[in-house]
């Protein structure tokens, strides 16, 4: 039985085995091609181009089928001849390729996968050229040696190197592609064998190629056909996933509909709830946008009341001295009243002016009114170090109405020494300053006295602008602007010694 099985074998190419390995690689190629197109994977292309290159190699052994009188003809020798080299080199290159990517090699080996695209790759161009001048020139035997003596142990290194590669991997299907690999091997290095022996290299021995070739493609088919079994098991799988996903998300986003729902409801509420605050709170904006303009309108009638106020007394200071000194002195005066004039409605055009200008004011306008008593008037400014009076900002002429009362009204009708001192302090926080105006005058209860005999010196409307200008700052930069007056007095017996005025400011920069 076994020698009728190996003479069957033998006469595979007239039997009709032949016919049948080259059936099978045929409908390989175009099952595998047609599974490319489908699922654009690159080892079905590989497989497919492999079989049909594998399958035309062999149509030239079987007879009577296909065009085998056509490959029996002298035309057709010579087209076989002819086709040789090149269906080698495709063929080692497409089965190399065709494992490397099916294992995914190039994952955890990509150094490798990537010499073996560029060595064939860089062969391939070599490989034609030589085959190219053997079929100009019949006597070259170029394309024989490169063949023997470099592709073929260039093959061999990257079957050997992907066969190890192989089975390191997890993965199953690697014993289908391990078992096509060493059956088409084997095959191969046993007709190689019989082909050292030229009188049993014949096409009777061709059958352990076709079994060999037979066994791989349905190796590797099985490998194909279990790798995409994966490929659907875990697209379901994703699928399931998805499918349960959305279904989970349905969920949420219904629960997330609910929430909103009840938290517009509820919004809604709040919303009719305190739509009666918002127009409250928009009345109250508006009114205080109102308030701020009023404000802002009455300090600048504040400030027309105040210039002629504070020029009437001026006036009133150059006028004595003019009736009781000479008119050389009274020019001179005239022309620092004028200066100060200036000075004057410069200022009364803002709201806040430096600590310097503030103080040259003050300055000016004691000069003259220490001439009217004679020079008697000793004025001070004392500020502390770290304060830049250049780059300090305060109301404008917001000291001159205290200087003005302690001259009027505390240093006129004193006897002796005059004095009148500002002193500019920093708080300990840093972020407020004090001023105070002191003098050494008769108190504010003399004063008063003072003033019951003399109607014309009655309270001071420059206080009730400074209060009332305060009050507008204190609005406007949420600060606090205020000033408190006490009398100096002697301890012993209570006898008035001076004023003291302290004005709060906020430490305003420029």
């Amino acid at each position: 039985m076994l020698k009728n099985l190996t003479d069957f074998f033998k006469e595979s190419n007239q039997n009709g085995f032949g016919f049948l390995v080259v059936s099978v690689l045929f409908y390989l190629f175009v099952f595998f091609l047609i599974q490319f197109f489908q699922h654009k994977k690159r080892f079905y292309l590989f497989y497919s181009l492999y079989a049909l290159v594998t399958g035309v190699t062999l149509m030239k052994y079987v007879e009577g089928v296909f065009f085998s009188d056509f490959f029996h003809s002298p035309s057709g020798r010579g087209f076989v001849a002819w086709v040789h080299y090149p269906t080698q080199l495709f063929a080692s290159m497409l089965f190399s390729f065709f494992v490397l990517d099916i294992m995914q090699l190039k994952n955890d080996h990509p150094k490798f996968v990537k010499w073996a695209y560029r060595a064939y790759l860089g062969v391939a161009p070599l490989y034609l050229v030589l085959w190219a001048v053997q079929l100009m020139n019949p006597r070259s035997y170029l394309i024989d040696y490169f063949h023997g003596f470099f592709f073929l142990p260039m093959s061999l290194i990257v079957f050997v190197g992907g066969f190890y590669l192989v089975l390191k991997q997890d993965r199953i299907i690697k014993w289908y592609i391990l078992s096509g690999m060493s059956a088409l091997f084997v095959s191969y290095l046993i007709i190689t064998l019989y082909s050292f022996e030229e009188s049993r290299a014949s096409d009777e021995t061709l059958y352990i190629f076709y079994l060999g070739v037979l066994l791989e493609s349905l190796l590797f088919a099985l490998a194909i056909g279990l790798e995409q079994k994966m490929v659907y098991r875990d697209k379901a799988h994703v699928q399931k996933k998805y499918i349960e996903q959305l279904e989970e998300n349905q969920v949420i986003k219904e629960s997330i509909n609910r929430t909103l729902s009840d938290e517009l409801l509820q919004t809604k509420a709040e919303i009719e709830g305190l739509s009666s605050e918002a127009q409250r709170e928009r009345t109250e904006k508006l009114t205080m946008k109102m308030e701020n303009r009023f404000a802002q309108l009455k300090l600048d009638a504040l400030r027309s009341q105040m210039n002629p106020h504070f020029i009437f007394n001026a006036l009133n200071s150059i006028k004595s001295y003019l009736i009781e000194n000479d008119q050389e002195k009274a020019i001179y005066y005239l022309g620092r009243f004028s200066k100060l004039i200036r000075g004057i409605l410069e200022s009364s055009r803002k709201d806040l002016v430096t600590l310097k200008e503030e103080l040259d004011i003050i300055e000016m306008y004691t000069e003259i009114e220490s001439d009217r008593f004679k020079n008697n008037i000793e004025y001070n400014a004392e500020i502390d170090e770290g304060i830049a009076p250049d780059d300090i900002l305060i109301p404008s002429l917001i000291l001159q109405p205290f200087v003005e009362n302690s001259i009027w009204h505390g240093l006129t009708t004193k006897k002796g020494k005059k004095q009148l001192v500002i002193k500019v302090q920093e708080t300990d926080e840093g972020g407020c300053l004090t001023v105070i105006v002191e003098d050494n005058g008769v108190g504010r209860e003399a004063s008063r006295l003072k003033n019951r005999q003399n109607p014309l010196k009655g309270q001071s409307l420059g206080l009730t602008i400074v209060q009332d200008r305060l009050d507008f700052f204190s609005k406007k930069y949420h600060e606090d602007f205020s000033y408190t007056i006490y009398d100096i007095k002697d301890e012993e017996t209570g006898k008035a010694l001076g004023t003291t005025v302290i004005m709060n400011l906020p430490k305003l920069t420029v």
